[in-house]
């Protein structure tokens, strides 16, 4: 198995969302510099700045550390009435294919992940 490259995760990430690390950088509060060690693999951010990293590019915590995923979407930086709002998205969803507590298909998540992008830009 090969060693998972946060750095260039991180760095993938970023990119598909149109943003330079200056721009991640301030996110984050930390220096422009610090991102470019994240991915360079140089540095390794604590769990907290990897919990913010996951809110700010509305992944899972498994998907930015190179683990299985779980599906999951972050409402980080959500009032708590658009949150609520993405919950009731998500129990209709369930809803609609008739199967209460049955997890969410990937397709569902990824329009869930975009709604709650919108809700927070």
């Amino acid at each position: 198995m090969e060693p998972f490259d946060f750095g260039a995760n991180l760095c993938e990430l970023r990119k598909q969302r149109n943003m330079s690390q200056g721009q991640v950088a301030k996110l984050l509060h930390i220096s422009h510099g610090m991102v470019s060690r994240y991915e360079a693999n140089t540095s390794e951010p604590p769990f907290e700045t990897l919990r913010t990293i996951a809110s700010i590019f509305n992944v899972s915590m498994d998907d930015l550390c190179g683990m299985k995923r779980q599906g999951t979407v972050s409402t980080h930086g959500m009032t708590e009435r658009q949150a609520e709002t993405l919950k009731a998205l998500a129990d209709a969803y369930r809803l609609k294919n008739a199967q209460p507590g049955k997890p969410l298909t990937e397709a569902q998540y990824a329009v869930l992940g975009k709604i709650a992008a919108a809700l927070t830009e």
